[in-house]
This record gives structure tokens, sequence and C-alpha cells, in this order.
């Protein structure tokens, strides 16, 4: 609706300076939105230092003591913290700079507005001349009429009458072309004041269209800034939480350790626990006077699942070095070549020289039988027996997920390509959906803004289930996405994926999975369809917008001919190979055109199918392009004629999908060992897409 065409007249004709300098009033509030991102901006870098200072902080806290390994999870939130912010203040520096180029390219719309408003400009100082000029006009007439009237009444002379008649028809004639100025310039400045009226406002309505696209990219870019925040935050949480009392005591211990080596016993070649420095006769009379001192009896346990023979105590009479070894009186095996060593070297003598070293070195050892095995169920018994030995032991991750994997993959596998092998990777598999939403405006296809929003889904094979919930923790999931410099935002699944915002490359984006909400997430939709062979998760969803035909697809131009007595539409299309990653042909494209006045004789080219109840025309048409060699253009026209008075032009929409290319080109890799990539499928199909 054209506002400025209806509030801005009145007698003074004050309307036209009102309306221009409110166009100039325009760069005023384009100056002072730069001014206010830059302040903001400002903010921001002084928070990031602040966040930079107490990363310092952090750094130089103590690193005595078990707490020492936390101030590290302080520094790296400090850090990426400080790096969201920066990160905003760079957006906001960049989003200064567009608000500059549109400020300079705003001054240019201005001079040429003013250019072509200048004319009315003249309208309204002529109009404004002429409107002065008029009442004049009409005094003069006026008095010149009653002058004539005296005189005619006093009976002047003839001559005198005359002259005043003749002044009064002057003065007549004065005020009839004042009057037809007047109309002249008032008809003149009134469709004059009616083509600035709406020239000013389709420049104001570019400069709010604009001006609302600048606050949009700044809305997004702090958005983003607080979803990079909370994703900061809740991996500080999880550090946290991941870090228990018992690593913190663990570190410590391996870190700050002094050894493992308890002191013990000194260990002697003699006789078992004797006191240094006695004699035998010494000793054998403190074991008169002492009670406990008894021979050390050194029970051997069973070894559980072996049946070894119960042990006899034997008594070896040979004292031949290749028999048994000789024995003494009480129970002390003999070592003869201690002994004769010690005799053929007397210098030479052990720590313990206050020894006899008249007698014989000799040891006893007491082995204690096992207790007889029942003969019924002694196999049963030994599994059991080993089953509990070994029970409570972890084996390394690697070992006991590949053993679960290889069980499980038998005047889950299904018609689904992920599905469990023998690897020892575990096999996921993921699929982009893109969604192009294109609006054509104006009589060609040179104006144009294209919208893709995209969806990134991963799919696992049921039998992972089993894998995520067994004893070993699962390997964190963490995948990279290439070529991403074209996405404006990103809005991960909160519950389930996390991301580093503090990486340096526009182009890479790295995420990871919170393996203990995905554990759930997998369980609920095993439960929900226990037969399914594989489950889709939805992880990640982004958007980006493109201006220009050249970023479309499939390129669309209609144009009208709406004449009283028949109606014409052409359409035509053009296949864009360079607005995909990968030219792929766009399959089951539909035309679609609405027809809901009543007409008679239509008449289309090609054949088309016209719906009567949903009141429209439907081209299919083949895939686009089809075969080599067609170029992948054509046209489509309907005419006919109208039964209610001319056509009123109404939207032309198209549909299609493709399979095996994005149109964002964005790729996808694990960046983390234990996982395996299947498959990676692309598509892309039509949302809104427009011609007006």
């Amino acid at each position: 609706m054209s506002y400025f065409t209806e509030h801005f007249w009145g007698e003074k004709n004050h309307g036209f300076d009102v309306l221009y300098h409110n166009m100039k009033h325009g760069q005023i509030s384009t100056k002072e939105l730069a001014d206010f991102v830059r302040e903001r901006a400002a903010i921001e870098e002084n928070y990031a230092k602040a966040m930079v200072k107490l990363s310092k902080m952090a750094t130089n806290g103590t690193q005595l003591g078990t707490f020492a390994p936390l101030w590290e999870v302080f520094r790296i939130s400090s850090d990426k913290l400080a790096l969201c912010h920066l990160e905003l203040m760079k957006k906001l520096h960049d989003l200064i700079k567009e608000i500059s180029r549109y400020g300079e390219e705003q001054g240019r719309v201005h001079k040429k507005s003013k250019e072509e408003v200048s004319g009315t400009l003249e309208a309204v100082q002529l109009l404004h001349g002429v409107a002065q000029l008029l009442p004049k006009s009409k005094e003069s007439y006026h008095s010149k009429c009653q002058e004539y009237e005296r005189l005619r009444k006093e009976g002047t002379s003839q001559k005198e009458i005359d002259k005043a008649e003749l002044k009064s028809r002057k003065a007549g004639e004065a005020l009839r072309r004042a009057v037809d100025k007047y109309n002249a310039a008032r008809a003149d400045f009134e469709q004059r004041m009616l083509d600035s009226a709406m020239r000013f406002q389709e420049v104001e309505e570019a400069h709010l269209r604009h001006m609302k696209g600048l606050i949009g990219s700044y809305s997004h870019s702090v958005e983003d800034t607080h979803v990079q925040i909370g994703q900061v935050h809740e991996e500080f949480k999880q550090n946290v939480e991941n870090i228990g009392t018992e690593m913190l005591l663990r570190r410590f211990a391996e870190s700050k350790g002094t050894g493992t080596e308890r002191p013990g016993p000194k260990r002697s070649r003699s006789k078992a626990f004797r006191i240094p420095g006695l004699s035998r006769k010494e000793r054998e009379r403190d074991a008169v006077e002492s009670p406990d001192n008894d021979l050390v009896s050194v029970p051997v346990p069973p070894t559980p699942a072996l049946p070894f023979p119960n042990w006899e105590h034997r008594e070896c009479r040979s004292s031949s070095p290749q028999g048994c070894p000789e024995v003494d009186e009480d129970g002390f095996t003999v070592r003869p070549d201690i002994a004769r060593s010690e005799a053929e070297n007397p210098g030479c003598s052990s720590s313990d020289s206050d020894y006899d070293e008249d007698e014989p070195r000799k040891f006893y050892v007491h082995i204690k039988p096992v207790q007889p095995r029942e003969a019924a169920g002694s196999a049963e018994a030994a599994v059991e027996q080993l089953k509990a030995t070994v029970g409570n032991l972890i084996l390394a991750p690697g070992v006991v997920g590949g053993t679960v994997r290889r069980q499980a993959s038998r005047l889950s596998r299904g018609p689904s390509p992920v599905v469990l092998g023998s690897q020892d990777a575990l096999p996921v598999a993921t699929a982009f959906t893109e969604y192009v939403h294109a609006y054509f405006k104006g009589r060609d296809a040179d104006s144009c803004l294209v919208k893709v929003t995209g969806e990134l889904t991963m799919s696992f094979p049921a039998g992972i289930v089993r894998v995520f919930s067994g004893p070993a923790a699962p390997p964190v999931l963490s995948f990279r996405l290439l070529n991403a410099g074209a996405i404006e935002q990103f809005l991960p699944n909160a519950e389930l994926l996390y991301s580093d915002p503090s990486q340096s490359d526009p182009s890479t984006k790295d995420f990871w999975l919170n393996m203990a909400a995905l554990t759930g997430h997998l369980q609920k939709q095993a439960e929900q369809s226990p037969a399914a062979s594989y489950y889709n998760v939805a992880l990640l969803k982004y958007q980006f917008s493109r201006l220009g035909p050249g970023s479309a697809p499939l390129r669309l131009c209609v144009r009208w001919d709406c004449a009283p007595g028949a109606t014409r539409v052409s359409v035509e299309y053009g296949y864009n190979a360079a607005a995909l990653a990968l030219p792929v042909p766009l399959g089951t494209v539909h035309v679609l055109l609405p027809l809901e006045e009543p007409l008679s004789n239509l008449r289309l080219q090609p054949a088309a199918s016209w719906n009567l109840e949903e009141k429209r025309l439907l081209w299919k048409l083949l895939d686009i392009p089809g075969a080599p060699g067609q170029g992948g253009c054509g046209r489509l026209s309907a005419s006919w004629e109208p039964l209610g008075g001319p056509s009123k032009p109404s939207p032309v929409a198209a549909q299609f999908s493709s399979e095996g290319s994005t149109l964002s080109g964005v790729e996808v890799e694990l960046a983390g060992a234990g996982y395996r990539m299947s498959l990676v499928k692309k598509r892309f199909a039509t949302g809104k897409f427009i011609k007006f």
C-alpha cells in the first residue's frame, strides 16, 4: 500500500519537504546503527580481554595438590569463552564494514532520487508563486469592478465610465490567466507529487528492508555466540564431571609419588629367622626360654580350576647333587654349594657376618596340602571358580567391543548399508538433506533470493545399541564438516552434539557427540521399534542464503500478457548446474500455474493437466536435463479467454528433487578413531520455489 501518496498533501504543500528530509534522515540512522554496533564490538573486545586475564589467573593457579588438574579445565573454558567473544567482535566489525558500504550506496541512491524529484521541487515553488498571485488578481478585479459600478451610478462622463470598464475587463482577464496558471501548476504539481511520493516510499522500503537485514545479521551473530557460550559451559560442566575424585587422586599419586617399594626385612642366606650376633648355643638357649620360637610354615594356596594332585611329604635320603637335596634332622635343606664356597673362601662373608660360619646353611619350607576335591561336579566347580576369578577383569575397549560387535553382526543385518561386520571400527552412515527456497521477482530472472536449509542425519545399526550399552565405555564419536564456509548459521541438537567454537578456519567445523545421551536416545528408539535394522538420529540443522539467479538450480522467467479478451502466459525455465556442488539431474520436475478465474478456450503447449478442484495447471516434465546435449531449458505456454475481465498475474511455482548432490557442497569426515563411515548420502528438494 502506498501510504506516502495519501498522507503528505495540505494547503501549504509541505509534504514534499517532509518526505525529502525523511529520506536524508535514513543516512543518519545508518550512521547511528554503525556507531551502536561499533560500541557493542568494543564491549565484546573488553569482555574477551577480561576472559584472557581470567585464563592467566587459572594458569597461575597452584600446581601443587590434588586439585591442580581442575585449573586446566578453568583455563580451557576461559580461553574458549574469550575466543567466542573475539569471534563475535570480528563478526560485528565485518557488519560495520557492510553498514558503511550500504551508507555509501545509500548516498548514491539519494543523489539519484534527488535528481529524479527535482521537477517536483520546481512544481512546488511554481505553485507557491501562483498561489500568491491569485489573491492579488482577485482583489484587483474586484476593486476595478467596484470602481466601474461607482462611476456608472454617479453619472460620471461616458469617457470615464468606458475607461473604468476597460480596466475592469483587463483585471478580469488577468484573473482568468492567474486561475488557469494556478490550475495548470496545481495539476502538474499533483502528478509530480504522486510520482515523487511513490519514489520516496520505494526508497524507504528498500532502506528499511536493508536495515532489517543488517539487524538480522547482528541478531544471528549474537545468537550464534550465545549458543557457542552455552556449549562451552556445557563442555566445562562435562569436563568437571568426568574428572572424578578417584582420577584426581590417581593423577597426583602417579605424578608426585615417591616410589612403590616398601622397606622390608633384610634377606640373608643363613638359617631362617636368626638374630644376628647370636651363636648356636645362645639360639638354643633362647629357644628354650621363648615358647614362640616356632618354625615358619608357608602355605601354598590352591590354584583354581587346575586339578593339581595333593602334595605329600616325602623324605629324600640321597645326598648326591643329582638327587634330592640333603636335609638335616630339623627338616632344613643343606646347600652344599654355599657351604663349600664359604669354606673355600673364608675371607668372603655376607652381610650377616655375625653368624657362625662353621655351620652349613639350610632352610625349611613346609607346604600345606590342598583340601581334597569332591569327586562329583569337579568340572562344573572348576568352571564356576574360573568365572569368579576372571569375571571382574576389564579388558581393553577394542577387545570387548570387537567381541560384542562380531556377535551383534549376526490561481542387525538388514536393508541398510549400516551393518555391523567383523571390523574393529563401528559403522555409521551420514545423510545430507537440503531444501531450496527461491523467490524470483520482476519480469526477468535476474532478481532472485535463494535460501537453503539443510539437515545432517546419522544412521546407526541396531546392533550398536548393545555395544554402547556394554561394560566398556564406547569411544567418543567426532566428525568434521568441510567446505562449510557458505553456512551462515548452525543449529546443533543441544542434547546430543557439542562443537568447538574456537576454530580459526571458517571452512571447517568440528563436532562431537555426548555418548551417554546418544546411548539413551538409541535405547529409546530400540524400545519403540525393536524390529528395526537401523536408527536415524538428527544431529544438526543449518542454513544459508544467496542473491542472484546463479544460486538457483532451476531458473524461472514468467511473462504475462493480460488483454481484455485474451490472456497469454509464457514460462521459460533453465537448468543451472553451477548452483550445485556436483551437477546431477533434477527429477520429477513439476510447474504449477494457479487459474482461479472463469475462462474458456484454454490452449496449452506442451500438454498439461488442469485440476478443476484445485484450480491449477500442472506441467509434469522429465528429468532436467534429460539426454546429453539437450541443455536443460525449455518453454511452457498457456492462453485462454477470460470471462470475468482482464486476468490478474499470479505466482508460478516449481517442484523438483534430486539425489547425489547438495547446494551447499558440505562434506563430512570422521575425526576420531573407533568408527568408520560406511555411506554418505546427499539429496535436495524444493521448499517454496516461486516466481512472482
